[in-house]
Protein backbone atom coordinates (compact mmCIF):
# COMPACT_ATOMS: atom_id res chain seq x y z
CA UNK A 1 0.00 0.00 0.00
CA UNK A 2 1.43 3.20 -0.87
CA UNK A 3 1.58 5.30 2.10
CA UNK A 4 1.06 8.39 0.75
CA UNK A 5 -2.12 7.40 -0.56
CA UNK A 6 -3.07 6.63 2.76
CA UNK A 7 -2.18 9.19 4.65
CA UNK A 8 -4.36 11.31 2.11
CA UNK A 9 -6.82 8.71 2.66
CA UNK A 10 -7.05 8.56 6.43
CA UNK A 11 -7.24 12.76 6.77
CA UNK A 12 -10.54 12.70 4.85
CA UNK A 13 -11.93 11.43 7.66
CA UNK A 14 -11.21 14.65 9.92
CA UNK A 15 -11.45 16.82 6.79
CA UNK A 16 -15.19 15.23 5.89
CA UNK A 17 -16.46 16.05 9.57
CA UNK A 18 -14.78 19.88 9.71
CA UNK A 19 -16.51 20.44 6.57
CA UNK A 20 -19.83 19.10 7.24
CA UNK A 21 -20.06 20.50 10.57
CA UNK A 22 -19.67 23.81 8.49
CA UNK A 23 -21.81 23.24 5.54
CA UNK A 24 -24.83 21.41 7.72
CA UNK A 25 -24.52 23.55 11.24
CA UNK A 26 -22.98 26.95 10.70
CA UNK A 27 -24.17 27.82 7.27
CA UNK A 28 -27.15 26.11 6.46
CA UNK A 29 -28.10 26.24 10.23
CA UNK A 30 -29.57 22.48 10.11
CA UNK A 31 -28.17 22.37 13.85
CA UNK A 32 -30.66 21.33 15.60
CA UNK A 33 -32.61 20.50 12.28
CA UNK A 34 -36.10 22.02 12.15
CA UNK A 35 -38.55 20.19 14.28
CA UNK A 36 -41.01 17.26 13.24
CA UNK A 37 -43.49 18.76 15.07
CA UNK A 38 -43.46 22.46 12.72
CA UNK A 39 -46.32 22.77 10.62
CA UNK A 40 -45.35 23.27 7.10
CA UNK A 41 -46.02 26.96 7.02
CA UNK A 42 -43.19 27.00 9.27
CA UNK A 43 -41.01 24.39 7.71
CA UNK A 44 -41.39 26.90 4.18
CA UNK A 45 -40.85 29.78 5.78
CA UNK A 46 -37.61 28.66 7.51
CA UNK A 47 -36.35 27.61 3.95
CA UNK A 48 -37.43 30.74 2.73
CA UNK A 49 -35.71 32.81 5.25
CA UNK A 50 -32.38 31.02 4.81
CA UNK A 51 -32.17 30.12 0.95
CA UNK A 52 -28.95 31.14 0.19
CA UNK A 53 -27.47 29.93 3.80
CA UNK A 54 -29.30 26.48 2.77
CA UNK A 55 -27.93 26.16 -0.63
CA UNK A 56 -23.86 27.05 0.75
CA UNK A 57 -23.99 24.97 3.17
CA UNK A 58 -25.21 21.68 1.19
CA UNK A 59 -22.84 22.37 -1.51
CA UNK A 60 -20.19 22.34 1.32
CA UNK A 61 -21.88 19.36 3.12
CA UNK A 62 -22.08 17.32 -0.59
CA UNK A 63 -18.40 17.76 -1.21
CA UNK A 64 -16.99 16.93 2.50
CA UNK A 65 -19.64 13.82 2.43
CA UNK A 66 -17.65 12.37 -0.63
CA UNK A 67 -14.69 12.37 1.23
CA UNK A 68 -16.01 9.75 3.59
CA UNK A 69 -15.23 7.30 0.31
CA UNK A 70 -11.87 6.83 0.54
CA UNK A 71 -11.82 7.03 4.43
CA UNK A 72 -14.13 3.95 4.14
CA UNK A 73 -12.49 2.44 1.88
CA UNK A 74 -8.90 2.87 3.76
CA UNK A 75 -10.47 1.04 6.74
CA UNK A 76 -11.34 -1.73 4.74
CA UNK A 77 -8.02 -1.92 3.04
CA UNK A 78 -6.34 -2.02 6.65
CA UNK A 79 -8.69 -4.81 8.09
CA UNK A 80 -8.18 -6.67 5.29
CA UNK A 81 -4.03 -6.62 5.51
CA UNK A 82 -3.77 -6.51 9.28
CA UNK A 83 -5.69 -9.71 9.59
CA UNK A 84 -6.81 -11.57 6.61
CA UNK A 85 -8.62 -14.48 8.59
CA UNK A 86 -11.46 -11.58 9.24
CA UNK A 87 -11.67 -10.15 5.78
CA UNK A 88 -15.44 -10.83 5.64
CA UNK A 89 -15.72 -8.48 8.45
CA UNK A 90 -14.31 -5.91 6.62
CA UNK A 91 -16.01 -6.65 3.68
CA UNK A 92 -19.06 -6.19 5.71
CA UNK A 93 -18.10 -2.88 7.26
CA UNK A 94 -16.82 -1.75 3.52
CA UNK A 95 -20.76 -2.09 2.26
CA UNK A 96 -22.21 -1.10 5.69
CA UNK A 97 -20.08 1.84 4.92
CA UNK A 98 -21.16 2.64 1.42
CA UNK A 99 -25.00 2.67 2.70
CA UNK A 100 -23.97 4.93 4.98
CA UNK A 101 -22.37 7.48 2.26
CA UNK A 102 -25.47 7.20 0.72
CA UNK A 103 -27.98 7.48 3.37
CA UNK A 104 -25.91 11.27 3.96
CA UNK A 105 -26.05 12.04 0.46
CA UNK A 106 -29.12 11.86 -0.06
CA UNK A 107 -30.75 13.85 2.35
CA UNK A 108 -28.56 16.75 1.67
CA UNK A 109 -29.78 16.37 -1.89
CA UNK A 110 -33.28 16.45 -0.45
CA UNK A 111 -32.51 19.59 1.61
CA UNK A 112 -30.52 21.42 -1.44
CA UNK A 113 -33.71 20.41 -3.97
CA UNK A 114 -36.42 21.97 -1.33
CA UNK A 115 -34.19 25.48 -1.45
CA UNK A 116 -34.01 25.19 -4.64
CA UNK A 117 -37.50 26.15 -5.33
CA UNK A 118 -38.78 28.33 -1.86
CA UNK A 119 -41.41 29.03 -3.78
CA UNK A 120 -43.17 26.17 -4.00
CA UNK A 121 -46.04 24.98 -1.50
CA UNK A 122 -45.87 24.97 1.53
CA UNK A 123 -46.71 21.26 1.71
CA UNK A 124 -43.99 20.00 -0.88
CA UNK A 125 -41.28 22.20 0.54
CA UNK A 126 -42.79 20.11 3.90
CA UNK A 127 -42.55 16.71 2.63
CA UNK A 128 -38.83 17.20 0.62
CA UNK A 129 -37.35 18.12 4.52
CA UNK A 130 -39.61 15.57 6.08
CA UNK A 131 -38.03 12.80 3.58
CA UNK A 132 -34.52 14.41 4.14
CA UNK A 133 -34.24 14.11 7.85
CA UNK A 134 -36.32 11.02 8.18
CA UNK A 135 -33.77 9.33 5.93
CA UNK A 136 -30.80 10.76 7.21
CA UNK A 137 -31.82 10.00 11.30
CA UNK A 138 -34.45 7.05 10.97
CA UNK A 139 -32.74 4.61 8.07
CA UNK A 140 -30.18 3.45 11.00
CA UNK A 141 -30.15 -0.07 10.38
CA UNK A 142 -27.01 -0.58 7.80
CA UNK A 143 -24.54 1.46 9.62
CA UNK A 144 -25.34 -0.21 12.55
CA UNK A 145 -24.10 -3.34 10.80
CA UNK A 146 -21.24 -1.16 9.89
CA UNK A 147 -21.03 -0.55 13.32
CA UNK A 148 -21.14 -4.22 14.87
CA UNK A 149 -18.53 -5.79 12.15
CA UNK A 150 -15.89 -2.95 12.89
CA UNK A 151 -16.70 -4.31 16.77
CA UNK A 152 -16.32 -7.75 16.19
CA UNK A 153 -13.18 -7.39 13.67
CA UNK A 154 -11.49 -5.74 17.18
CA UNK A 155 -12.83 -8.45 19.66
CA UNK A 156 -11.92 -11.50 17.58
CA UNK A 157 -8.49 -9.45 16.24
CA UNK A 158 -5.97 -11.51 18.61
CA UNK A 159 -3.00 -10.38 16.56
CA UNK A 160 0.20 -9.05 18.11
CA UNK A 161 -0.25 -5.66 16.75
CA UNK A 162 -4.06 -5.52 15.91
CA UNK A 163 -5.25 -2.72 14.28
CA UNK A 164 -7.73 -1.37 16.64
CA UNK A 165 -7.30 -2.08 20.51
CA UNK A 166 -10.54 -3.58 22.04
CA UNK A 167 -11.57 -0.97 23.70
CA UNK A 168 -12.32 0.66 19.90
CA UNK A 169 -14.17 -2.58 19.75
CA UNK A 170 -16.95 -1.56 22.43
CA UNK A 171 -16.82 2.15 21.76
CA UNK A 172 -18.10 0.48 17.84
CA UNK A 173 -20.76 -1.16 19.73
CA UNK A 174 -21.75 1.62 21.83
CA UNK A 175 -22.03 3.39 18.59
CA UNK A 176 -24.27 1.47 16.96
CA UNK A 177 -26.74 1.07 19.92
CA UNK A 178 -26.90 5.18 20.10
CA UNK A 179 -27.65 4.57 16.63
CA UNK A 180 -30.79 2.24 17.22
CA UNK A 181 -31.86 5.71 19.10
CA UNK A 182 -33.07 6.65 16.06
CA UNK A 183 -35.80 3.91 15.77
CA UNK A 184 -38.70 5.87 17.32
CA UNK A 185 -38.09 8.38 14.91
CA UNK A 186 -41.01 6.57 13.09
CA UNK A 187 -43.42 6.97 15.99
CA UNK A 188 -42.68 10.12 17.57
CA UNK A 189 -42.85 14.11 16.82
CA UNK A 190 -41.59 15.53 20.19
CA UNK A 191 -39.01 14.18 22.82
CA UNK A 192 -35.44 12.36 22.83
CA UNK A 193 -36.17 10.37 20.38
CA UNK A 194 -37.99 13.04 17.42
CA UNK A 195 -35.24 14.03 14.94
CA UNK A 196 -34.18 16.94 16.56
CA UNK A 197 -34.34 15.40 20.17
CA UNK A 198 -31.43 14.68 22.99
CA UNK A 199 -30.71 10.97 21.50
CA UNK A 200 -31.84 10.33 18.02
CA UNK A 201 -30.27 13.40 17.25
CA UNK A 202 -27.47 14.78 19.39
CA UNK A 203 -26.14 11.47 21.07
CA UNK A 204 -26.25 10.12 17.04
CA UNK A 205 -24.59 13.52 16.10
CA UNK A 206 -21.40 13.29 18.47
CA UNK A 207 -21.10 9.63 18.86
CA UNK A 208 -21.02 9.34 14.97
CA UNK A 209 -18.29 12.43 15.17
CA UNK A 210 -16.08 10.55 17.69
CA UNK A 211 -16.18 7.35 15.71
CA UNK A 212 -14.67 9.48 12.79
CA UNK A 213 -11.85 10.52 15.04
CA UNK A 214 -11.10 7.26 16.89
CA UNK A 215 -11.01 5.51 13.67
CA UNK A 216 -9.17 8.48 11.87
CA UNK A 217 -6.31 8.03 15.21
CA UNK A 218 -5.69 4.23 14.17
CA UNK A 219 -6.00 4.54 10.76
CA UNK A 220 -3.40 7.40 10.59
CA UNK A 221 -0.75 4.58 12.64
CA UNK A 222 -1.05 2.08 10.40
CA UNK A 223 -0.85 4.09 7.64
CA UNK A 224 2.69 5.34 9.28
CA UNK A 225 3.77 2.19 10.58
CA UNK A 226 6.28 0.74 8.14
CA UNK A 227 5.26 -2.48 6.36
CA UNK A 228 6.91 -5.59 7.43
Amino acid sequence: MDRRVALVCAWCGPVFLVLFVVGFWFVAGFVPPPKPSDSAAQIAAFYRDNTDRIRVGMLLSMVATALLAPFIVLITSQMKRRNPRLALLADIQLLGGFALLLLVMLPIALIALAAFRPERPAETTQLLNDAALFILFWVFSTPVVEYLAMAAYSLMDRSDRPLFPRWVGWFDVATAVIFVTGAPVLFVKDGPFAWNGLLAFWAVLFIFAGWVLVSFVYVLREALTPEM
